[in-house]
C-alpha cells in the first residue's frame, strides 16, 4: 500500500493506492498546526498501519515537513516523495521559473499526460482556479491562474460595507431578485466565463483543441455547467502522485 497526500489551502486528501488504484480517499481541513503525532494518529483511525511507501504534494510549505516527519519516525518509511519541480516528471515543463511552479499543478500535469494520453486542459477548482495545459506529446505549456469563488466572495464581501456572505449554491436564476441571488449569480458567471473565455483563447492562440478536465473541492458542482469541460476526474491530483511516485521510486526498485 502506498499512502497519496494532496495538501491543499483548504482541504487535505489522503488516499490510499493498491497497484496503482486508488483504493480509499478522505478528505479533511487543512490546519498548517496540526503536529506529525497528530498526522500519525489520524492515519491510524483510518486504518494505514502498514504502508510500503508515501508521496506528498502539499502547497502549504509549514504541513510538507510535518507529513514528511510523521512518515519517517512514526512509520518509518525512509523518504517518502515530496513533489517538486526538480524530480523526474515524464513531462517536459515549459515554465520560465521552475521553482514557482505549484506541486499540484505539477501532479495534476503529469496525471493529465498518463491517464488521457491527449492534449488535455486541467482545470482546477479550489482556491484559486488554475486552468493547465498538458499537450499529447507530454509538454507542458503552463497555465492559467485565477481567484477561486470563494476567494472571489471572501473579497468582495471584505470590501464592501453593504454585501455579506452567502452560501455557495447554484443559482436558482441568473438575473437575481435579491441581493443574494445576485451574487452568488455573479460568482458563478465569473468561474464559468473564465472556463469558456479561457478555452476560446487558448485555442486561437494555441491552435490546439484541447479536453478539458476538471478537478478540486468544487469541481462537481461547476463542471456540468460549463459547456468545455468534457471529464470530471476529482482525484486527478491524487493520480498524479501515484505516477511520480512510479517514476521516481518504484521504477527505479526494479
Amino acid at each position: 500500500m502506498i499512502i497519496l497526500v494532496d495538501v491543499g489551502n483548504s482541504a487535505t486528501k489522503i488516499a490510499a493506492a493498491e497497484n496503482g488504484k486508488i483504493v480509499s480517499v478522505t478528505r479533511i481541513t487543512t490546519e498548517p498546526e496540526r503536529t506529525p503525532d497528530e498526522l500519525y494518529v489520524f492515519l491510524k483511525t483510518l486504518g494505514i498501519s502498514e504502508p510500503r511507501d508515501a508521496a506528498i504534494s502539499s502547497v502549504v510549505p509549514s504541513l510538507t515537513p510535518k507529513f514528511v516527519s510523521m512518515f519517517r519516525n512514526r512509520m518509518n518509511l525512509g523518504s517518502p516523495l515530496v513533489v517538486t519541480p526538480y524530480i523526474a516528471t515524464g513531462i517536459e515543463l515549459s515554465y520560465r521559473n521552475i521553482s514557482t511552479l505549484g506541486p499540484d499543478r505539477i501532479a495534476n500535469a503529469v496525471a493529465a499526460f498518463f491517464e488521457y494520453g491527449k492534449d488535455v486542459a486541467v482545470v482546477d477548482f479550489g482556491t484559486a482556479t488554475t486552468i493547465d495545459f498538458v499537450t499529447a506529446d507530454g509538454k507542458f505549456l503552463g497555465g492559467i491562474i485565477a481567484p477561486g469563488l470563494e476567494a472571489s466572495l471572501q473579497h468582495l464581501v471584505s470590501s464592501t460595507s453593504r454585501l455579506f456572505e452567502v452560501d455557495l449554491v447554484k443559482p436558482t436564476r441568473y438575473v437575481g431578485r435579491s441581493t443574494e441571488e445576485c451574487m452568488q449569480s455573479g460568482s458563478y458567471l465569473l468561474t464559468l466565463g473564465l472556463v469558456e473565455a479561457a478555452r476560446t483563447a487558448v485555442r486561437k492562440e494555441t491552435k490546439i483543441d484541447f479536453t478539458f478536465v476538471a478537478t478540486g473541492g468544487l469541481a462537481e458542482r461547476f463542471a456540468p455547467l460549463a459547456s468545455a469541460i468534457g471529464i470530471i476526474d476529482r482525484d486527478l491530483t491524487l493520480k498524479g502522485c501515484w505516477h511520480l511516485y512510479r517514476l521516481n521510486k518504484q521504477e527505479h526498485q526494479g
